[in-house]
């Protein structure tokens, strides 16, 4: 027997790098225009004062840090009066409609979809986030599961308008402007795996014959249904299961959520209600969509960014350790809000991506650069004081302008040619000593060098 939802939100979610000068107006282009603070069904008049509660609600329950950063947009300075980055929001509602042709056991399947709903977000240091609202054909847990099983792969195959393509293909078309997600030259094809993201919350019908904890870890895990109530090759060891079901969200008695790597799922009952142009209900809604979900984006943001740096770090291990520090200083949230319930559900989904791991294992590398750095500047300046010595001796031998001249008398070198090529030797010798001595300080003149003449071109 088929387990019915009432109401369902499906969001596959996932990361791509863009251009912050050309692809807003790309993205524009393509239909989207700025995220509204909150979407109102038609049947609400008084739209002003809805807005209002809305900002009301943040302001109450979230730090204004988090707020403003993710929610609201407002922009915020600093104690040091440096203006902290924002980031940009896209929505579009634009129906798409297609089908995933899954092989099972040498038949295809076809698994039709909907997508009617595209968020993007587009973060600092050019990190963006997107998010496709999906539905299955039928309102059932068992269509709901084959959709995300297909949906979070990269490598499924889908039909769209008579065409087969890769799912990663049509995401790239259809809902980033042609923004690719694989590729030689597509940096985070280096840290974003080769499944996305599954954001999904059920309002279910009738439970009474099913263990929502059995559910629940079956949807989170993209799990065939039943697999709990059965003995098979997929069903988890008992020690497996209790570890995942762990880190479950469970707050209140009519649902309950689990986080895991690469999903957040909850189940209940009367829980969540669909967003409905004729229905003022639409709290419900933005709460699951929009808030909760804003935090599970943020904390992607973060778990990918770390991605980042752990896979830039060794091309330049002294910027990449400054713009990490300034970062943590930034983003590295404790607590976002005053209430008890979105900092469980923040903490939980930080605890799943494995956020505060990475983070220690990339202090550790700084750790160890610092040591690396230490150990070679003391050998510089080891070599920098034997060359002052040398010197020193060289000085108290004869004086140094009776030394160049005696060099230019033993060479026969007019005063012309000599000097000329002694002043070269010089700033040689200097660029060598200061290349070895401060390396930092060379990389920095070098870069600001090439910069100038670059512009200058």
């Amino acid at each position: 027997m088929a387990i019915s939802y009432q109401h369902g939100l499906i969001k596959i979610v996932g990361v791509f790098s863009y251009d912050r000068k050309r692809s807003p107006n790309r993205l524009v282009e393509h239909g989207y225009s700025s995220m509204h603070l909150v979407q109102l069904p038609s049947v609400v008049t008084d739209r002003d004062s809805a807005k209002q509660k809305t900002k009301d609600n943040y302001k109450d329950t979230y730090y204004a840090e988090f707020r403003d950063f993710m929610f609201t947009g407002e922009d915020r300075e600093e104690t040091i009066g440096l203006q902290k980055k924002q980031i940009r929001t896209f929505e579009r509602k634009q129906v798409v409609q297609g089908n995933f042709i899954q092989m099972r056991s040498g038949q295809e399947k076809i698994i039709p979809f909907e997508c009617h709903h595209q968020e993007l977000y587009l973060f600092p240091d050019d990190v963006g986030i997107f998010s496709m609202t999906l539905a299955p054909a039928e309102k059932t847990m068992e269509a709901a599961s084959d959709l995300i099983n297909q949906a979070r792969s990269f490598e499924s195959e889908v039909e769209f308008n008579g065409t087969k393509m890769k799912w990663h293909a049509w995401v790239s078309h259809e809902i980033l402007g042609g923004i690719p997600l694989k590729g030689p030259k597509v940096e985070l094809d280096e840290y974003s795996g080769s499944k996305f993201k599954v954001y999904s919350v059920f309002d279910i019908v009738e439970l009474s014959s099913y263990n929502r904890d059995h559910l629940l870890y079956e949807m989170g895990t993209c799990s065939m249904i039943g697999t709990m109530s059965s003995i098979n090759r997929n069903t988890p060891s008992p020690v497996y299961y209790e570890e995942l079901m762990q880190n479950k969200v469970s707050a209140f008695a009519n649902y309950e959520g689990l986080a895991l790597l690469d999903s957040f799922t909850v189940i209940g009952h009367e829980n969540y209600v669909e967003f409905a142009d004729n229905n003022p209900n639409y709290y419900s809604h933005h709460t699951w969509n929009r808030i909760y979900f804003g935090i599970y984006v943020y904390n992607l943001f973060v778990r990918y960014s770390l991605f980042k740096f752990n896979a830039q770090f060794l091309s330049n291990p002294v910027k990449y350790r400054d713009k990490f520090q300034d970062y943590l200083n930034h983003y590295n949230f404790k607590h976002i809000a005053f209430n008890f319930l979105p900092n469980l559900i923040f903490d939980k989904i930080r605890i799943a991506l494995g956020i505060e791991d990475e983070i220690e294992t990339f202090e550790k590398r700084l750790g160890n650069l610092a040591a690396s750095i230490q150990e070679q500047q003391e050998k510089r300046q080891a070599f920098l004081l034997t060359i002052i010595s040398v010197i020193s001796a060289f000085d108290a031998a004869e004086s140094i302008p009776e030394s160049i001249g005696k060099a230019q008398e033993a060479l026969g070198w007019p005063a012309a040619l000599f000097y000329p090529v002694l002043v070269v030797l010089i700033i040689a010798v200097a660029v060598f000593l200061v290349k070895y001595l401060f390396p930092l300080l060379a990389e920095k003149i070098e870069r600001k060098v090439k910069k100038i003449l670059g512009h200058s071109k």
